[in-house]
């Protein structure tokens, strides 16, 4: 038997408009799911994600139409309006509700507002535009905060936040071959064709003048001819076909990177990141582009 103000949760499976007569209290508990009408909710303006695409939000909303809302949205208290409230996370799927009609949508509150936890959910959602993460970046670090820390709160590798960054450096053709979906949103390609902007931006150009797609294998063509797609390697002393010296022992390219020294161990496939083996004994996956060679030593 349901007592007086007891909440009754069976409306969010199948959540409709029909369902949606009672209006709700101005404050629902912290913690609890309610039903909260679509046109008390402001979507956040400092959202990272800045970018929609308009044929995935309908979807979000044909699904919404089918089966309703399933997963309840976050929002918080508007600092101005007692009545209305602001997205924590949660956006695609207000903008979804409010096209397939729905007048409310379940929604927890959450007074804490951590603009790293919208990029985290927005990124492993896959739905973040790299130019919007670009600049989510650019922000965190005006406000005084590190790429380390900003790689660690994001949970993605330091190497990636650095490419993400550089970003902001796009011009404007690039940035619209992507919208249009004749270049790929993978950030390692694009910090590619940047660098290749920078240093040879009539060939960019020429290339985005043509039309058509660009494939990563033309991408990864063009940064192979850039000069700072990787470090500028010494020339290797003879060795065997084992990678020894006939004096002995093994060759190693020693490099320098951020004050320090270590030895270039592994090249990934897509040879832009070395393993580093530093003289303290820790090791790190870095960017070629980031490493500055010294000489080649061998080691016994």
């Amino acid at each position: 038997m349901k007592g007086q103000g007891s909440l009754d949760l069976s409306v969010l499976s199948q959540f409709r408009a029909a369902d949606l007569l009672a209006v709700e209290p101005a404050h629902p508990a912290l913690g609890e799911p309610k039903a909260v009408a679509l046109h008390r909710i402001e979507l956040d303006p400092s959202q990272p994600r800045r970018c929609l695409r308009d044929d995935s939000l309908e979807e979000l909303a044909e699904s919404i139409r089918l089966y309703g809302v399933l997963e309840p949205v976050s929002l918080r208290r508007h600092p101005r309006h007692e009545d209305r409230y602001i997205v924590n996370r949660g956006e695609r799927r207000v903008r979804a509700a409010r096209r397939a009609g729905l007048a409310a949508i379940p929604a927890f509150m959450d007074e804490r507002c951590d603009p790293f936890a919208q990029a985290a959910e927005n990124l492993h959602r896959e739905d973040m535009s790299p130019f919007d993460l670009a600049a989510f970046i650019a922000e965190r670090e005006s406000a005084g905060y590190s790429r380390a820390e900003i790689a660690r709160r994001l949970g993605k590798p330091r190497s990636f936040i650095t490419e993400a960054a550089r970003l902001n450096d796009a011009p404007e053709a690039l940035r619209q071959a992507v919208e249009q979906g004749r270049v790929g949103a993978d950030v390692r390609a694009l910090y590619q064709l940047v660098t290749v902007a920078r240093e040879r931006p009539e060939e960019l150009q020429a290339l985005l003048a043509r039309g058509g797609p660009i494939g990563r294998a033309r991408v990864d063509e063009m940064a192979g001819r850039s000069g700072s797609s990787g470090p500028k390697i010494p020339t290797a002393p003879a060795v065997n076909a084992t990678g020894r010296r006939a004096s002995g022992g093994r060759t190693v390219l020693i490099v320098e990177h951020g004050g320090r020294r270590g030895s270039l161990r592994i090249k990934a496939c897509d040879g832009n990141v070395g393993e580093v083996r530093f003289g303290d004994g820790t090791q790190a996956l870095l960017p070629l582009s980031q490493l500055q060679p010294v000489c080649w030593a061998t080691e016994e």
